[in-house]
């Protein structure tokens, strides 16, 4: 048995045990957090390679109702699983997401325009109609219109929402740039397209309303997502 030294009437404790009254308490673990993905989480991390071959390629006829069910079906889940972890908004100043989101949309828009240029320039304008084909289909006016809104608020809430809020929390390498993630994967699934137009389409979206998301939320990203699409398809077509 020791003795505290320093104060007269010192307790008595056993050698090699605590004080518990100078150690630093335990951190308490945080609410809703997991320790690792489960197999659900695994299944909508993994479903977009299925999901995206089959609209553009098997559902081709189909293709803009098979992509809002698609991105609506992932969002639904994104929500489901992960909505506690969701950056839906960033920033102190109440109308910074808004102001992002707005400025993100005219540079895709701007990015868009100079991309015309540039693919018609190297004989590459038929891969452009063909995505732009492949978006209309049949469909116009109202219709249209509330599709692309589906397809823009579903793709940013699963792939800016829910993916970058699962890397931030379970990947130690990317936690600081999840929108580098984001972006390689959104791009990659659109590879079974086998176009190179759409591909780079891909690369351009993911990353500018990925970092949109990263510094402002997902609310500012569904806004950036929106108006663009809106804009590039059915207002200001290029």
């Amino acid at each position: 048995m020791t003795k505290d030294e320093g104060t007269p009437g010192s307790t008595v404790r056993p050698p090699g045990s605590r004080n518990v009254l100078l150690e630093r308490p335990e951190a308490a673990p945080e609410p809703n957090s997991k320790v690792n993905l489960g197999a659900f989480d695994l299944i909508l991390l993994l479903l977009p390679m299925i999901l995206w071959p089959l609209s553009f390629i098997l559902l081709r006829a189909y293709f803009i109702y098979s992509l809002a069910a698609s991105v609506s079906l992932l969002a639904i889940g994104s929500i489901v699983l992960w909505r506690p972890d969701i950056r839906w908004s960033r920033g102190n100043f109440p109308l910074w997401p808004l102001g992002i989101g707005l400025l993100g949309a005219i540079l895709l828009y701007l990015l868009f325009v100079g991309g015309n240029v540039a693919t018609t320039a190297v004989g590459l304008g038929g891969d452009v109609q063909n995505v732009y084909g492949e978006i209309y289909g049949n469909q116009s006016g109202i219709v249209l219109v509330a599709l692309l809104a589906v397809i823009g608020v579903g793709e940013e809430t699963y792939w800016r929402g829910g993916l970058q809020a699962v890397v931030e929390k379970w990947s130690p390498a990317f936690r600081k740039v999840p929108w580098v993630v984001s972006t390689a994967y959104y791009t990659g699934v659109h590879l079974s397209t086998l176009n190179p137009v759409l591909v780079g389409a891909a690369f351009v979206v993911g990353l500018v309303t990925s970092l949109v998301a990263d510094r402002a939320g997902v609310g500012a990203s569904i806004l950036t997502h929106v108006i663009w699409i809106e804009a590039i398809v059915v207002f200001f077509p290029v």
